[in-house]
């Protein structure tokens, strides 16, 4: 057994849906990187491999997941936000439109990933996880395959990897035994800022010009507004969060042991 409560429950990742159409063509780019994609799903496998029997041999495979998991999030930080043409604000272009190279490369990254992250899921037995999994991974393929809607689908990746790196670093600072520590406090307030920031405040501009947009599937749009909901109903726990932190950060209360 992996022993692992998967990192991907993080009912915070948006749910890319699947665009169909009669008349779809395969994008010539999305040949290009096939290859490359596998030879990427190998490299995060032994990139886990690497963590959980030699650099963290101390700790579980759920430990070395989230390392993992937290590379993945730096690099797809970074390879969205390069495709941002025109800086932040490049984040809202060309919604429903067709791809740039780079936001290929960038779903193709995340893709390969995901698809290394599914595999351990399912040996896991998370079957949440796996479902979970399988619609991200679709809603990434239709982009790289279609050569459309990648300016959405990154900036829904950036969004979702953002603080991403914070929220696994909260279990890795509880098997650390730093779970009541100032640096776990900090990393916790860290995390709930950036999730606010990023699904409340910024994504709600986002799913109204995915809603907009003529260019965009009934299903995607679906998909744009249910993790819009999603993303309020667990604000309120992330703002519980903050509070608590505060308190503990002020000396007016100690967190909760696990």
């Amino acid at each position: 057994s992996l022993g692992r409560t998967c990192t991907r429950v993080d009912p915070f990742t948006p749910i890319m849906a699947i665009k169909s159409s009669a008349k779809t063509t395969i994008d010539p780019m999305s040949v290009k990187y096939a290859s490359e994609m596998s030879q990427w799903t190998v490299f995060w496998g032994l990139m886990f491999v690497v963590c959980r029997f030699a650099l963290f041999k101390k700790y579980s495979a759920d430990f070395s997941n989230r390392v993992v998991s937290i590379v993945h999030a730096v690099v797809a930080i970074y390879y969205s936000y390069v495709t941002f043409e025109n800086g932040w604000d490049g984040m809202f272009d060309n919604i429903g439109g067709a791809n740039t190279e780079a936001q290929t490369l960038c779903m193709a990254i995340s893709l390969s990933y995901f698809t290394y992250d599914l595999i351990y899921c399912a040996l896991g037995g998370d079957f949440m996880s796996v479902v979970h999994h399988m619609f991200t991974m679709g809603g990434l393929a239709s982009g790289v395959l279609n050569g459309r809607s990648g300016a959405e689908l990154v900036a829904c990746l950036f969004l979702m990897e953002v603080s991403n790196p914070s929220l696994h670093l909260r279990t890795v600072f509880i098997e650390m035994g730093l779970k009541t520590s100032m640096l776990a406090s900090i990393n916790s307030l860290v995390f709930a800022l950036m999730f606010l920031m990023c699904r409340l405040v910024i994504g709600p501009p986002l799913v109204w010009k995915t809603l907009a947009s003529p260019d965009n599937d009934y299903i995607v749009k679906a998909g744009g507004f249910g993790i819009l909901a999603v993303s309020v109903f667990w604000g309120m726990s992330i703002i519980r969060i903050i509070v608590k932190e505060v308190k503990k950060l002020m000396g007016g209360g100690k967190a909760k042991q696990a």
